[in-house]
């Protein structure tokens, strides 16, 4: 089995804290995006159809061995009838 987006973040505490932070908003995104295929009940294979990916680049995304660019996390939520929401640092950055 892949690494889990957790088990990363536990490798990567030797980067600067700017990095972590984009990281760390990153996987929160992810997870929120995983989430929601599990909950519709879609496939990574029709997920990655409805965008333009492979299989294999879903799961890479979803099992934190690769880190995606925003807009393929855009499509990726859009596909999946998301919207992103910023708030101020004081509040998480949520996925709805």
């Amino acid at each position: 089995m892949m690494k889990s987006w957790n088990e990363k973040k536990k490798e990567l505490k030797s980067i600067d804290p700017m990095r972590m932070n984009e990281l760390e908003a990153v996987a929160q995104l992810v997870n929120a995006i995983h989430r929601r295929r599990i909950e519709l009940g879609w496939t990574q294979q029709e997920l990655a159809d409805k965008v333009g990916l492979h299989q294999e680049s879903i799961a890479r995304i979803e099992n934190g061995g690769s880190v995606p660019r925003l807009d393929t996390v855009l499509k990726l939520a859009f596909a999946l009838g998301m919207k992103i929401s910023l708030h101020g640092a004081e509040e998480a950055v949520t996925v709805s």
